[in-house]
């Protein structure tokens, strides 16, 4: 069996349909012929068939490859980096003012630069969740009447530690996640 005897696919027809779209539009066909052609092309079971929808427009068979799936090339990026810079900020921003800091640079950077993003989100949500296990350890001593009182500056020796290294992680590049971590925010 000769190649030009294998059935064509949709896609090869629509293709030989967009190449004589765009004959007709540079003047190569009018319109009468167009329209001939065209139902020439859908009707086509073969490849000699769909091919000869294109006799004396062409020296040579069309080809009507169309790949399975298409692609549109990425939109140009509006920011430069990986986020290093803004996402250390981020982490280090913890220090001074627990989460309003990564808070803030999700809401101003991380709305450009989805690098910075990540940084800040992971800072945030690691301050949150160090927040509330802050506030639920001053509840449960609260309620024990003191006794766990000596987790404070274990929790606070973990928070200092964690929030240092995860600045210091990012500053290297790395892509650092906190353990211990509620995801509260995406």
């Amino acid at each position: 069996m000769s190649t030009s005897e294998l059935l064509v696919t949709t896609a090869q027809r629509d293709r030989a349909v967009e190449i004589l779209k765009e004959m007709y539009a540079d003047g190569r066909l009018d319109h009468m012929e167009f329209d001939l052609r065209l139902e020439k092309a859908l009707k086509a079971r073969t490849r000699a068939e769909l091919n000869s929808t294109f006799d004396g427009l062409v020296s040579r068979p069309v080809p009507t490859y169309a790949p399975a799936a298409f692609t549109r090339p990425a939109p140009l990026q509006t920011y430069r980096g990986d986020g290093r810079g803004m996402g250390t900020v981020a982490h280090w921003l913890g220090y001074p003012t627990f989460f309003v800091g990564p808070a803030l640079v999700v809401a101003s950077a991380g709305q450009k630069n989805p690098a910075v993003r990540r940084h800040a989100v992971e800072a945030l949500n690691f301050q949150l969740t160090a927040f509330g296990a802050f506030a639920l350890l001053g509840i449960a001593t609260g309620i024990t009447d003191g006794f766990l009182s000596f987790l404070f500056p274990v929790l606070g020796i973990l928070w200092f530690l964690l929030t240092g290294i995860g600045g210091l992680a990012t500053a290297a590049g790395g892509k650092f996640r906190y353990p211990f971590t509620l995801r509260l925010i995406k």
